[in-house]
């Protein structure tokens, strides 16, 4: 039986004044949460504009007491600079205020002190104060003996100003008072000899190493400081004559035997990195069938932990190439241990990235076979075969 209609009229009033309840009852809390939306974004606002504006002030206020440094600082009152710049750091770190606090600290010979501010100032901003921090390192270094980290510091900060002359000195100070103090040879300074004809100048030109020579500081202009010019007439050709080319009248007997004697010598135990090299390259130099003997023997002599210390300076690019060679080839196979435990340590050594990027290319081939034959050779050796392909990746090879 179907329901009357005024029935269903009822009930569709009461569902709709139901609704209209629920929505009474849901506005007052539908408001208070916008309220407490409203009130939490202005306050997440006002903590925003506060933060900017304590960083803000606080920039300030590090500025204002570094140029109160800088003030105290001119006028020579080096102390009070540097408790103003403490006060610059302690309310913000800048390069700046680090940087000048050890110029600071240099003026008062408290080296180790601007050595470390240096370096801070160089973490936080190596390209606005590169040159300043590392030539003032290497000052601080210079003088607490670091002379090799002193040339070091001199030369990044070439890198970044390569024209600089005043650079230039300080770190040939410091080389010369590492040389001094390694008992190195001192660097061979390079003289341009110019050849002039009697009526005109040919413009060429040829460098050689004299280790007598002088600086001459007034061809620092074009960035050579350590060579000079030295014009020359070329010697007159000789007049033809009936006798023999001084070429041909060498007695091939007198090279071989001179060269045989050069060979009989015993290998001498090298003091330093200069003595190495001189040494070794005489045998690189050398055609005697035992010339690759008394290399390996010369590597010998060098102790491994003094590699290191005695490679203080670094190796050219291709006696390193040499040695790693024969070092392989003919010290290796006697004295597995002592070998790779020598050629270890070369990575170590100062420039040695640099002489495994400019190796020689004719250098190449048989540094590539020495390390495939070592590999082959150590093939059921494990430990033995980890060595030899991480000294292999270290060379580059």
């Amino acid at each position: 039986m179907a329901r009357p209609v005024a029935f269903d009229a009822v009930l569709r009033a009461r569902a709709a004044s139901d609704a209209v309840e629920d929505v009474r009852r849901w506005l007052p809390e539908a408001h208070a949460r916008d309220e407490a939306m409203i009130r939490e974004n202005a306050a997440v606002g006002a903590m925003g504009a506060s933060g900017v504006n304590r960083r803000s002030a606080a920039t300030t206020e590090a500025d204002r007491e570094r140029e109160r440094g800088n003030e105290a600082y001119k006028r020579g009152e080096y102390a009070r600079a540097i408790e103003r710049y403490d006060a610059s750091v302690a309310v913000g770190e800048t390069a700046a205020a680090y940087a000048n606090r050890a110029m600071c600290w240099l003026k008062l010979e408290e080296w180790a002190s601007a050595e470390v501010d240096c370096s801070r100032a160089l973490e936080l901003d190596v390209a606005a104060f590169g040159v300043k921090a590392y030539q003032r390192r290497g000052t601080a270094r210079r003088e607490m003996g670091k002379y090799m980290d002193s040339v070091m510091d001199f030369e990044e900060a070439l890198r970044l100003e390569p024209t600089s002359k005043i650079l230039k000195e300080e770190r040939a100070k410091s080389q010369r008072a590492f040389e001094l103090e390694e008992k190195i040879r001192p660097t061979q300074t390079r003289t341009r000899i110019r050849v002039d004809d009697d009526e005109q100048v040919n413009g060429d030109a040829m460098d050689v190493d004299r280790g007598d020579t002088r600086r001459d500081v007034s061809s620092a202009d074009d960035g050579r400081r350590n060579e000079r010019e030295i014009k020359v007439k070329p010697r007159e050709p000789p007049t033809p004559s009936g006798r023999a080319s001084s070429t041909s009248s060498i007695d091939a007997g007198l090279v071989d035997r001179a060269t045989a004697i050069a060979a009989s010598k015993p290998i001498v135990a090298p003091r330093n990195g200069a003595e190495f090299e001189r040494s070794y390259r005489r045998e690189m130099k050398s055609t005697s069938s035992t010339s690759l003997a008394r290399r390996a023997e010369l590597l010998a002599l060098v102790p491994a932990a003094a590699v290191t210390k005695m490679f203080a300076g670094g190796l050219e690019p291709d006696v390193l190439a040499d040695v790693t060679t024969v070092a392989l080839a003919h010290w290796l196979p006697t004295a597995f241990d002592t070998a790779v435990d020598w050629l270890e340590r070369l990575p170590s050594t100062s420039r040695f990235a640099v002489s495994v990027a400019l190796r020689p290319p004719h250098a190449c081939p048989a540094l590539t076979a020495a390390f495939a034959a070592a590999a082959a050779a150590t093939a059921d050796d494990l430990d033995a075969t980890r060595r030899i392909l991480a000294l292999r990746r270290a060379f580059d090879a």
